[in-house]
């Protein structure tokens, strides 16, 4: 207990330089069925980068969709509405999603509205094995120089991502995040 109050404390002190995003919004159609987006964002990405993270290699459609919805989580739990650890795990995310950014060469820059509408494209794209589709649907949100559609066909995990998804899971779950340190 004395851990996580230290914990919300360092938080709380920090909390005026953490930027507010806009909150990322997924289309019905990624969400259908799903009683809560940001649940279904969450889950979804932390499936897929921690429990079939092997899977994603080779495999640039699945791993663009998660990448997405990494994008989505790093904006849905930035206030502590709903959870009162949302703002330290969205601190988390955002450090993951800059690392998983560059590991993809998405412009650090990007929205993230712009980013996940990039990566659903190209996943989309990736389905109909429309490569070419792929890329031009990312190449709006690409790093300068960067090829996101080869980086997605061979993509690991980034530690900084894997350390905040076991926290949003422990977040979610009723859990103290800071045991997924």
């Amino acid at each position: 207990m004395r851990r996580r109050a230290v914990l919300l404390g360092l938080l709380l002190g920090g909390c005026e330089r953490m930027t507010i995003e806009d909150v990322a919004q997924l289309p019905p159609e990624v969400d259908r069925g799903a009683g809560d987006p940001a649940r279904f964002a969450a889950e979804s990405a932390a499936h897929a980068f921690l429990d079939r993270e092997r899977e994603l290699a080779g495999n640039p459609r699945q791993a663009a969709f998660a990448a997405a919805m990494v994008e989505n989580a790093a904006t849905a739990f930035q206030h502590a509405g709903r959870f009162a650890d949302g703002p330290w795990v969205t601190r988390l995310l955002r450090e993951g999603r800059t690392a998983l950014r560059q590991a993809i060469g998405v412009d650090p820059s990007a929205t993230p509205q712009a980013a996940q509408d990039a990566l659903l494209a190209a996943a989309s794209a990736f389905a109909r094995n429309d490569i070419a589709g792929a890329a031009a649907a990312l190449a709006p949100v690409a790093a300068r120089n960067a090829r996101p559609a080869e980086a997605l066909s061979r993509l690991e995990t980034p530690p900084p991502l894997r350390r905040a998804l076991r926290a949003l899971r422990n977040m979610l779950a009723g859990r103290d995040p800071a045991a997924a340190s």
